[in-house]
């Protein structure tokens, strides 16, 4: 989950994070990776995932909940990185 207050883009912190799974756990799926917006929760906007479509994410459907569902494709991944400032032990 991401809420942005100030500092970098929202798009950026997502990419940031993605490099970061990516480091952590290197064994990415054939689908890459897929996240969920609930459009009820967020700010009334024109369009909801704006933050992830931005970081490259695709829209892959809704759930039967009414979820939307964003992918990001391997292709369209950052390589992986440590997390910035370091590395973290994130066990």
């Amino acid at each position: 989950m991401f809420r942005r207050e100030s500092g970098p883009l929202a798009s950026e912190m997502i990419l940031e994070a993605v490099a970061c799974t990516r480091w952590r756990w290197p064994n990415m799926p054939d689908l890459g990776m897929i996240t969920f917006v609930d459009a009820s929760k967020v700010r009334h906007k024109r369009d909801p995932g704006r933050c992830y479509k931005k970081a490259g994410f695709k829209v892959a459907g809704k759930t039967k909940g009414g979820l939307i569902a964003l992918q990001l494709e391997p292709e369209s991944m950052p390589p992986p990185r440590p997390p910035m400032g370091g590395t973290l032990d994130l066990f």
